[in-house]
C-alpha cells in the first residue's frame, strides 16, 4: 500500500493503467516510438536528443536495482521510492517529448494519416517514396482519434521485405493522438507496394498502399559506433581502417576457391588465417564478405563485440585477402556435416580445395537449426540484412530465428529488430530458412524465445531490464499466453540457471535466473527448454523430466556463433518449412548436438513419442548410433536421468518397471526422450518435484519484497499464478508418495 500511495503522489494512476493484464500500455507506446527514433536519430539531431533522454532513463532505471539489489534495500525503502519518483519522472518527460516531436514531423513531410471518428478513415496518397539500396526511411503514421472515448485500433500488413512494419494493436486515447511508423528499406532497386489496414473495435475499417521506389545506392550505408561520451555517434564506413601488417604489398593476395566434392559447386564456407604466432588476418580484396573479430591487433578489421571469439570470416565459396600468404595457416568449416580442412596456404597464396561431406541429414530426413540468435547493425555476431544470408549457408544452417529483444548497449532501445516477426522470404533460399521471433525477458522471472509471432509482444522486457522504469509485471505465464495464442512456439532461454546464481537472496541482475520457469512448465506455458548455448542446465532438465512434464531440448548460441550447438529436428518425407521445422521440434522429434550425429528409437518410434504399457516390468527395443567423421562412439542410455548402459552396440533390450523417460547421449550429443507410461501409474517423482519448491518459494518472497508493482493488484496476480504452480509440484509429491515410487 506504501508504495500504491507514493506512486499516486507522484501524479500515476495505477488504475488508469489497468487493461488486460498482459502489458503496460504507457511502456508499449514509448517503446514503439524508440524503435523509430534510434533509427531516425542517424539523420536528426532532435531525435538524438531523445535518445540520449532514453539512456538517462535506463540508468535511472538500473539505479532502482542497484538498490535493491546490491544494498539489499526492499523496495518501499525510502531511497528506493525517490529513485522510483526519478525514473517516472523522466519516463513521463520522455513520452512527451516523443509525442511533441512526432507532431511537429506532422509539419513538415508526408505520413499516413489516419482519423478515427464514426468510422475510421486512412490517407496516403503521395507518389512511391525513393529510398536508396541498403537504406532506409522512417514513415510516420499519425493516428487521431475524435471521439469522446478511447479507441482501440489493430494495424496490420502483409509480410514484405521492403515495406516493413510491425504489427501492431494500440489503444488510442478520447481526442488525443498517437503514432506509429513504417521503415522503407529497399532490398531490390524496382517499385514495390505494400498494404497497411487499420480496423477499430467498432467493425470499421480502411487501408492505404504505400509504394517504395528503390533507387541505386549512392551514398554509404550507416553504421552505429559507440564513440567515447558520444553515445548516439553514427558513423559512415569508408575504405579499409588500415593494416597492421606493413612491408608487404596488396598484390600480395591469398586466393579462395571452395568448392562442394560431390557437386564441384562453390560452398559458402567460415575461415580462419593465422600465422605461426596464432595472429589472425582478415584484408579482404574481393568475395571475403563478412569478418568477425575481437582482436584489432593485426589485418584489417571489424568493430565488433569483443566476446566473440573470433576473428574469422565467411566468403561464398571464392574470395582473396590482401595478405602474404607465407607461414600462413586457414581453417575451413561448413557446419557439421563436412569435414573441416586445415591448410598450410601455399607460397603463392592459392587455395583451391574441395570440401568432403562425411555425411547428408537432409537426406535422411533431418534438418539443424537455432532457436535463439541475435544480430545487430553493430554486428554483434552478424549484421543481419547484408550478411546473415551468408552466415546461414556458411554455417548449413536449415532454420535460422533471430530474436528481437530490448537494448542494454548505449547505441540501441531495441536491438536485433530490423524486421518485424515472422519469415524472410528475400533472404532465405529452399535449403536455409530465416526467421524472425522475439526474446522476453525479466530478471529474476526469467528469460522466454518465442518462435512464430505474427507480432512483438510489448513492452520486450519487464523490471529491471524494461529500462524505462517499469514494472515486474505481469508475471512471465500472462505473456506466454499472449505468445501462445498466436501459435507461437515458447521457449525457456538459458534454461535453469538458478542454481548457478549460488546468492542468498534473488537479485534481477545477471545471470538470468529463470526463477519462474518451473511455475510456467508446470502451468503448461513452456513447451521447450534451451538447455544448450549461453547458459543452460541439463540436471535442471533431468529434475523436470522426472516430474513427469514432457518437455524437449533445443539449442540456441545466444550472442555467438562459432562453433555452437544446435538441434536437429527430424521431418522425414515432410518438406522443410518453418512450421514443419517448429512442429517437430516442440514434439521433441530431434536431439542436439556439438558435431556428433545421434539416431535413437525406442521400439521403432524416434525421441518425442509416448509409449503406453499395460503394465511393469516391460522389455523395450532400442536402437542406437552416434557417428562422427571417424566412426561410431559409445552411447549412454539414461532411464530417468539415470545411467543404465554405456555400450557400441546399435541394437539392445532394456527393461523397465515404471512410467519415466529413455534417451540417449555421447561425448558432444543428447538425445530428447521417449516417454514411457505404465496405466495408472503416471509419471513423476516426489523427489524432483521437491527439489523445486524452495526455488518457488524464493521467487514468492522476492515478489514480496524486491518486486515493483503499480498496485497491490498486480503484486496479488504475480503471487497467484506462483502459488498455481507451486500446488502442481505439490499434487505430483502426493500422487508420488501415493504410489510409493520413493
Amino acid at each position: 500500500m506504501f508504495l500504491f500511495l507514493v506512486l499516486c503522489s507522484l501524479g500515476f494512476n495505477p488504475r488508469a493503467m489497468a487493461h488486460d493484464g498482459h502489458g503496460d500500455p504507457v511502456l508499449a507506446e514509448l517503446n514503439d516510438y524508440l524503435m523509430a527514433i534510434q533509427l531516425m536519430r542517424i539523420e536528426d539531431p532532435r531525435a538524438a536528443k531523445l535518445f540520449k533522454t532514453w539512456q538517462e532513463l535506463k540508468f535511472e532505471s538500473w539505479e532502482i536495482r542497484r538498490l535493491t539489489d546490491d544494498q539489499d534495500l526492499l523496495i518501499n525503502a525510502p531511497e528506493v521510492m525517490e529513485q522510483i519518483g526519478k525514473t517516472r519522472s523522466k519516463q513521463k518527460q520522455l513520452l512527451e517529448a516523443c509525442r511533441l516531436y512526432f507532431a511537429e514531423l506532422l509539419d513538415e513531410q508526408p505520413a499516413i494519416q489516419c482519423s478515427i471518428g464514426q468510422s475510421v478513415s486512412a490517407i496516403w496518397e503521395a507518389p512511391p517514396v525513393e529510398v536508396q539500396r541498403r537504406h532506409l526511411k522512417v514513415l510516420l503514421v499519425a493516428l487521431r482519434n475524435t471521439r469522446d472515448t478511447p479507441a482501440h485500433l489493430s494495424l496490420k500488413s502483409d509480410l514484405s521485405d521492403d515495406i516493413l512494419f510491425w504489427n501492431i494493436e494500440v489503444s488510442v486515447g478520447a481526442n488525443s493522438w498517437r503514432y506509429t511508423f513504417v521503415v522503407l528499406a529497399p532490398f531490390k532497386e524496382a517499385v514495390t507496394a505494400n498494404t497497411l489496414s487499420i480496423s477499430d473495435d467498432l467493425g470499421n475499417t480502411d487501408s492505404v498502399e504505400i509504394r517504395l521506389k528503390g533507387t541505386p545506392m549512392r551514398d554509404a550505408p550507416y553504421t552505429l559506433l559507440p564513440a567515447g561520451d558520444n553515445l548516439t555517434h553514427v558513423t559512415l564506413p569508408g575504405g579499409a581502417e588500415g593494416s597492421a601488417e606493413t612491408g608487404y604489398a596488396l598484390a600480395d593476395t591469398i586466393d579462395f576457391s571452395i568448392t562442394d566434392k560431390e557437386s564441384g559447386k562453390p560452398l559458402a564456407v567460415r575461415v580462419e588465417v593465422t600465422d605461426a604466432e596464432g595472429r589472425h588476418y582478415w584484408a579482404p580484396i574481393l568475395g571475403a564478405s563478412y569478418a568477425v573479430d575481437r582482436e584489432r591487433k593485426v589485418g584489417w578489421n571489424t568493430t565488433l563485440w569483443d566476446q566473440q571469439p573470433g576473428p574469422y570470416f565467411y566468403l561464398g565459396g571464392q574470395g582473396k585477402l590482401g595478405v602474404n600468404p607465407k607461414g600462413k595457416t586457414a581453417r575451413i568449416y561448413h557446419g557439421f556435416e563436412y569435414k573441416p580442412l586445415q591448410v598450410a596456404i601455399p607460397e603463392d597464396g592459392k587455395v583451391h580445395r574441395a570440401m568432403e561431406r562425411w555425411i547428408n541429414m537432409p537426406e535422411l530426413g533431418w534438418y539443424s537449426g537455432q532457436t535463439h540468435i541475435h544480430t545487430t547493425d553493430l554486428g554483434s555476431p552478424v549484421q543481419f540484412s547484408e550478411f546473415w544470408p551468408l552466415v546461414s549457408r556458411s554455417e548449413d544452417l536449415s532454420a535460422s530465428f533471430i530474436l528481437t529483444l530490448k537494448g542494454e548497449w548505449d547505441t540501441h532501445a531495441i536491438y536485433a529488430n530490423e524486421f518485424p516477426m515472422g519469415p524472410r522470404n528475400a533472404f532465405s533460399t529452399r535449403d536455409h530458412l530465416i526467421s524472425y521471433g522475439e526474446e522476453f525477458r525479466n530478471n529474476p522471472y526469467g528469460h522466454l524465445a518465442f518462435l512464430g509471432l505474427n507480432q512483438l509482444i510489448q513492452p520486450v522486457s519487464t523490471g529491471a531490464l524494461g529500462e524505462v522504469g517499469g514494472p515486474d509485471y505481469p508475471a512471465n505465464a500472462a505473456v506466454l499466453d499472449r505468445a501462445l495464442a498466436m501459435g507461437a512456439s515458447t521457449i525457456a532461454a538459458h534454461f535453469g540457471y538458478f542454481r548457478a546464481a549460488k546468492v542468498d537472496q534473488i537479485k534481477s541482475g545477471w545471470p538470468s535466473t529463470g526463477f519462474e520457469m518451473p511455475v510456467d512448465i508446470a502451468l503448461g506455458k513452456l513447451q521447450i527448454a534451451e538447455i544448450e548455448g549461453n547458459g543452460g542446465q541439463t540436471d535442471v532438465w533431468y529434475d523436470l523430466l522426472n516430474c513427469g512434464f514432457k518437455i524437449p531440448a533445443t539449442a540456441g548460441p545466444d550472442w555467438f556463433m562459432k562453433d555452437t550447438p544446435r538441434v536437429y529436428v527430424y521431418l522425414g518425407k515432410k518438406p522443410l518449412t518453418l512450421d514443419n521445422w517448429r512442429t517437430g521440434l516442440q514434439q521433441g522429434n530431434s536431439f542436439i548436438t556439438r558435431g556428433p550425429m545421434l539416431f535413437f528409437q525406442v521400439n521403432g518410434e524416434p525421441p518425442g513419442s509416448v509409449l503406453k504399457v499395460n503394465k511393469g516390468p516391460s522389455g523395450f527395443a532400442v536402437t542406437a548410433i552416434a557417428r562422427t567423421p571417424n566412426g561410431p562412439i559409445p552411447v549412454e542410455v539414461l532411464y530417468s536421468g539415470e545411467v543404465i548402459l554405456t555400450t557400441s552396440e546399435t541394437s539392445f533390450e532394456v527393461t523397465l518397471e515404471d512410467s519415466g523417460w529413455l534417451a540417449v547421449r555421447c561425448e558432444g550429443a543428447h538425445s530428447n526422450p521417449v516417454y514411457i507410461h505404465v496405466e495408472g501409474r503416471p509419471a513423476g517423482s516426489a523427489k524432483a518435484a521437491r527439489k523445486f519448491i524452495p526455488i518457488i518459494e524464493r521467487l514468492s518472497d522476492w515478489v514480496h519484497t524486491k518486486g515493483l508493482f503499480y498496485d497491490e493488484n498486480q503484486k496479488k496476480e504475480v503471487l497467484r499464478v506462483i502459488e498455481e504452480g507451486r500446488a502442481v509440484y505439490e499434487k505430483i509429491i502426493k500422487t508420488a508418495n501415493e504410489l510409493r515410487r520413493e
